[in-house]
């Protein structure tokens, strides 16, 4: 009985250890990025908005969430996004205004490395080839 005793507080050890690795957290500020696609595919209008760690896109019309794949380059601050498209001056876009996307869904088979984002934000991925404010 003893013997059990003195093994109960390296149960708890053990079971992590054996835990299989999960996905870790998106880091604070972080964001999709991939390679440019040059095609364009689909239209929609609505806001970005950072909810729970993730920058997602609110499709007004359709009243759907999307994870929006910026360009490689891109980068986030907590209230714009900084769209760095190749060959022009990089655009500034503001969390909450409303925009229009256009851009191509994401098929199942997305790069390795989205896959925290697809399972930290659970909404669809969606490559942003052009934004430009809604009007």
């Amino acid at each position: 009985m003893r013997h059990f005793i003195s093994l109960l507080p390296l149960l708890p050890v053990a079971a992590c250890a054996t835990t299989p690795a999960a996905y870790r957290p998106l880091r604070p500020l972080a964001i999709a990025i991939m390679p440019y696609q040059w095609n364009s595919t689909t239209a929609a209008t609505g806001s970005l908005l950072y909810e729970g760690g993730c920058l997602l896109f609110h499709d007004e019309d359709g009243n759907r969430l999307f994870l929006p794949v910026w360009p490689s380059g891109s980068s986030f601050n907590g209230e714009a996004v900084t769209m760095h498209t190749p060959g022009k001056i990089d655009q500034p876009v503001q969390v909450a205004q409303e925009i229009l996307v256009s851009g191509q869904p994401l098929g199942p088979q997305l790069p390795a490395h989205l896959a925290p984002f697809e399972h930290q934000c659970g909404a669809p991925p969606m490559a942003v080839v052009a934004v430009k404010p809604a009007d």
